[in-house]
């Protein structure tokens, strides 16, 4: 008897749980937000021995959003081949900051990665990193280590 009572009451709770949720939905649609993502390039090593004359790197980022199984591409640009010793040191980086606008914080993920292409004299190397920026943040930070 318990038994054929708890099914009935989840059988009624659930259907009930769940046309709730998605009358919240169309009731009170979320409102996209903006966020800002910031990052730079700026090399941590002292490339100028005369080893690192013949070595370049690039560096390709990119931001994009994940809404299910769905990922858009919001940001893409690429730094292009340039001598080690010729980026920047930390103090005066590569900076930009990008506002992306139409996040729906509660059904997308926002990602940003990065791609460093290393080549020295015809031998390539790649490194990919990147972070995700938190449901519940509007701003992201990255540093991007040559």
């Amino acid at each position: 008897m318990k038994k054929m009572i708890f099914e009935i009451v989840l059988g009624l709770t659930l259907p009930t749980a769940i046309f709730h949720t998605q009358l919240t939905d169309l009731l009170s649609p979320e409102k996209p937000i903006s966020k800002e993502i910031s990052y730079s390039i700026a090399r941590d090593t002292n490339y100028n021995e005369k080893v690192y004359d013949m070595s370049a790197a690039s560096v390709h980022i990119i931001i994009f959003k994940v809404r299910g199984n769905k990922q858009t591409i919001l940001w893409d640009k690429v730094y292009g081949a340039m001598q080690l010793k010729k980026y920047p040191t930390l103090s005066n980086a590569l900076s930009q900051t990008v506002t992306v606008h139409n996040i729906l914080d509660r059904k997308e993920k926002l990602f940003v990665t990065y791609f460093v292409t290393y080549d020295s004299k015809g031998s390539v190397m790649q490194i990919e990193n990147g972070t995700a920026v938190s449901k519940g943040e509007n701003k992201g930070r990255l540093t991007i280590n040559l």
